[in-house]
């Protein structure tokens, strides 16, 4: 069967700023929706300014911008104006989702609650996103993903080597990008429960929700009364489950849990170089290997160390033992697997890669990338096609509402 565009008959509204609500339509771009990216005049999203965020990588394109925007159309509408809205509005009559991020009191005062929307289309499907959910006594409080998906789930905290260790900044995006993942899912199964009912609804998450989830290991033990107050000593952590540093200055993470661990010490042992380890009584079974674990860490220590990751990459696949280096973002751009496994994209205008969503469906073609939209770019096309007349465009354009 050939493959088709999956979302090719959809209009999705992307009303929403910087990351995790936009995201979720960048996906939903991937798969061939139409979405329109409605921006106010003149500067547009605040998004397209974090690439002057202090300690970021400084290059000559928007990356940020590059990444969570591409296939996108761009509409800059002033919706404080009421013809401004008024445009919206002719968008969300066709339109069959609707995505926002924007703070709870900033909808009401524009009118782009759940209710105002369902008014103008009841078929349409509202996204919603938010940083700590929709009820509650920290429902109108302001969050990033650094604040609340990193810091206020308790992964800023679980990751500290010891609690003398201060807690870890996010990388900026890092919870944003995976939290869109929730939203697209909430929104694909809303389309097929209107599929089924012929009604449009309202679908949400937060930044706190998917902070929880992925925490969700240590969050799950403090539910069931774990003792929290225990933290995971570096120094008593398995041989078999340590960071490494090869001779080259690169580190990667060894990985053999208990259930395997009978079964790989030989080929461990061999991998590295020693088979008279094999003969230690001090490692002659998981219980002496366990005693001695500081012994052995060391002695893989110092055997990793005279060798670069080059070497130990190649040695430890044919040995079949599991690891993974601790990678640089710069690695990707000619890692083989990354490319082979189609984890990047190249932009419709060979004006380079990016970062695929991280989902595939059989037979269904993604869309190859057009560039992220300069602001207003497409505010004429769009609204034409919409049955505005151009001396109304003109008229809007003459004021400011439209961009």
């Amino acid at each position: 069967m050939a493959e088709q565009s999956l979302f090719s008959d959809l209009l999705v509204i992307d009303c929403a700023s910087f990351i995790a609500g936009p995201a979720a339509g960048t996906i939903l771009a991937d798969f061939g929706a139409q979405v329109i990216k409605i921006e106010p005049p003149g500067k547009g999203d605040g998004y397209r300014l974090l690439k002057h965020l202090p300690g970021v990588p400084s290059c000559e394109h928007n990356y940020p911008w590059r990444l969570t925007n591409r296939g996108k159309q761009s509409l800059a509408l002033d919706l404080k104006q009421p013809e401004g809205r008024e445009m919206l509005d002719r968008l969300v009559r066709r339109a069959d989702v609707f995505i926002t991020n924007y703070p709870l009191a900033v909808r009401e005062s524009l009118k782009l609650r759940y209710s105002d929307i369902s008014t103008v289309n009841a078929k349409t499907i509202y996204a919603s996103f938010t940083p700590y959910g929709e009820s509650g006594p920290e429902a109108g409080s302001s969050g990033y993903d650094a604040t609340a998906w990193w810091a206020r789930s308790g992964l800023m905290d679980s990751v500290r080597a010891s609690s003398d260790t201060p807690p870890a900044i996010s990388v900026p995006g890092m919870g944003d990008h995976m939290a869109a993942c929730s939203l697209y899912g909430a929104i694909v199964t809303a389309l097929y429960q209107r599929q089924r009912t012929g009604e449009g609804s309202m679908v949400g998450s937060s930044l706190l929700a998917n902070g929880l989830w992925s925490n969700g290991f240590m969050v799950q033990a403090a539910l069931d009364g774990a003792d929290m107050d225990v933290r995971l000593d570096q120094n008593k952590v398995s041989a078999f489950t340590q960071i490494y540093r090869c001779r080259d200055d690169r580190w990667f993470l060894l990985t053999i849990l208990p259930q395997v661990q009978d079964a790989a010490w030989p080929r461990l042992a061999q991998c590295l170089g020693h088979e008279e380890w094999l003969e230690d009584t001090r490692f002659g079974d998981m219980a002496t290997r366990h005693q001695y674990n500081r012994d052995l860490t060391a002695l893989i220590r110092e055997a990793v160390g005279l060798q670069d990751w080059s070497h130990w990459e190649a040695s430890f696949a044919q040995y079949g033992i599991t690891c993974g280096r601790v990678a640089k973002a710069a690695d990707h751009s000619d890692d083989e697997q990354v490319a082979a496994a189609g984890f990047l994209s190249e932009f419709s205008d060979n004006s380079g890669r990016t970062v695929n969503s991280p989902m595939y469906v059989g037979g269904a073609m993604k869309s190859k990338p057009s560039p992220a939209p300069e602001v207003g770019q497409h505010s004429v096309q769009i609204l034409s096609d919409a049955g505005v007349d151009a001396d109304t465009i003109a008229d809007l354009q003459a004021r400011g509402i439209v961009g």
